[in-house]
């Protein structure tokens, strides 16, 4: 509405200030009056609404009706972020025979994973005035099918080969544990007589800085925890009064999510911000019960699927939270997996990730009825002061079933600096485009609206209007036949055109 207005306002900022120095350049000896042809014009709501701010793309349907998109912010969680549930792995070997729980968070119970990255850390310290032959076996860890296994003789107590410190990478290898433990196995043997030994002390194993490319099993319910975000809607910013009623609007969700196991969404906040300040909570079943997201299957690793969701009018209260003047919508949209409970073994990648988008598009396809803008500017009039009079005539063309009242309004300063209006340019709101008829289907019928518009400024007013500080533009919009009941559904579309020829007289004293 704001590019609308600001339009307006341009037009008429021009005409008093352009027009005036058109006919002051020269010395002025006489009565004189000047006709101007001021501008032909053709423009369509597309070109009006372009570039309406930064926050609003413009797109148009296969029916031509034009829709104003705001998109929110992605807000995204990623593989790596929560590979984080496996936990540190130090462990001292107190017997021969260590079984580790693999103990996950919550309802977690991976099964499989494998691993991109890390080292496994062996420490063994000989205590006895022999040789000791030690094997140590992690079953549960394989490498292109091979049971993770190392070996090593160390020296007596005393020695330099007493202690075994080494690094193995753990790169490539897979971890099994379908019983939620990884067992730690080593054999010790004297070498003189072959007898087993279990060290004493001082012995044992880590694993550090573990990164994984892959993990599979049952993920229970745990919950992804996404941004709140915020969507500006400011088609509104300038609204003042007045209703505006999009037939089909929609809030949509869309996800994408390469995780594979059942996602269903968890709407914690769907709030829209009201130009009079209210809050409304978009309501729907959907809020309640979920949005079951598409998710790849055991089968379709690397792949994303994507789910877009709407609520619009026949699933929830859209289109009375989306006709109530929002500015914005407030929203905070996680997700649960497993809502079901249902144990379905699943998988996750250091490349899956799940992300979700807000969107709300406003269709023109609806009834505007007494909706008020306001924009002000600045201006300054003091260096003209040779006017008699200016009339302004403007002859529109209009085949939008949109129609526009416009009034301008002088402010200036009283004695003691405050604020004060000091004239208008027109008597009462100026219709200055009548909106073109439409069918039973609310389609423009092709007939064209036309309408001839005069405005005078004498030398009074204009003696007074050469005091004001700041122009503010108020542009009312209605539809056609909005006084009907009920008022008709019109359609916007980008095929409809507005020509405006503006042309000016100025006399001078």
């Amino acid at each position: 509405m704001k590019n609308i207005l600001l339009q307006f306002s341009l037009l008429v900022s021009l005409l008093l200030i352009i027009g005036c120095q058109d006919g002051f350049d020269d010395p002025i000896d006489s009565k004189r009056e000047i006709a101007v042809p001021l501008f032909y014009a053709t423009t369509n709501l597309t070109d009006l609404l372009d570039g309406i701010n930064d926050e609003t793309s413009i797109t148009m349907g296969s029916d031509g009706i034009v829709t104003l998109n705001y998109r929110g912010n992605v807000t995204k969680r990623t593989g790596n972020e929560l590979f984080g549930f496996i936990p540190p792995l130090p462990v001292p070997l107190t017997d021969s025979i260590t079984i580790l729980p693999f103990d996950l968070p919550g309802t977690l119970d991976i099964t499989l994973t494998k691993i991109k990255g890390g080292t496994f850390n062996i420490f063994f310290n000989n205590p006895f005035e022999e040789k000791v032959d030690v094997t140590l076996r992690v079953p549960e860890l394989t490498k292109n099918g091979v049971v993770f296994e190392e070996h090593r003789l160390l020296d007596s107590v005393g020695t330099t080969g007493e202690q075994w410190l080494f690094f193995v990478p753990l790169k490539d290898y897979v971890l099994t544990t379908n019983n939620d433990e990884i067992t730690i196995i080593y054999e010790a043997y004297r070498e003189s007589d072959g007898e087993r030994i279990i060290f004493p002390n001082d012995h044992g194993i880590g694993i550090l800085d573990l990164e994984f490319s892959y993990a599979e099993g049952y993920w229970g319910q745990e919950l992804l925890d996404l941004e709140r975000d915020t969507i500006e809607i400011e088609f509104f910013e300038n609204w003042v009064q007045g209703d505006v009623y999009f037939e089909d609007p929609i809030i949509q969700i869309t996800v994408e999510n390469g995780f594979g196991f059942p996602v269903q969404s968890v709407v914690n906040t769907l709030e829209i911000l009201t130009v009079d300040g209210s809050n409304i909570t978009l309501e729907s079943s959907y809020i309640q019960d979920g949005i079951d997201f598409a998710y790849p299957a055991l089968d379709e690793v690397g792949e994303i699927k994507t789910t877009i969701f709407d609520f619009d009018k026949t699933n929830s209260n859209v289109v009375d939270v989306l006709s109530s003047g929002p500015v914005s919508v407030d929203y905070d949209v996680d997700a649960i997996s497993n809502p079901d409970v249902t144990q379905v073994i699943g998988f996750m990648t250091d490349s899956s990730y799940f992300q979700v988008q807000v969107a709300v598009d406003l269709p023109f396809r609806g009834h505007v009825n007494n909706f008020k803008g306001r924009d002000t500017f600045n201006v300054n009039f003091d260096q003209y002061d040779q006017v008699e009079y200016v009339e302004f005539k403007m002859v529109a063309e209009n085949e939008i079933p949109l129609g526009i009242d416009v009034q301008v309004y002088f402010l200036g300063n009283d004695e003691m600096g405050n604020e004060i209006r000091l004239d208008s340019l027109y008597a009462t709101d100026e219709n200055i485009l009548t909106p073109a008829p439409v069918d039973a289907n609310g389609i423009a019928t092709g007939e064209i609206a036309k309408k001839e518009t005069f405005s005078t400024i004498n030398a009074t007013q204009f003696e007074n209007i050469r005091k004001a500080k700041k122009m503010v533009i108020d542009g009312t919009f209605f539809t056609t036949d909005i006084n009907n009941s009920p008022p008709p559904i019109v359609n916007l579309t980008t095929d409809q055109n507005v020509n405006i020829r503006m042309g000016m007289k100025v006399g001078t004293k």
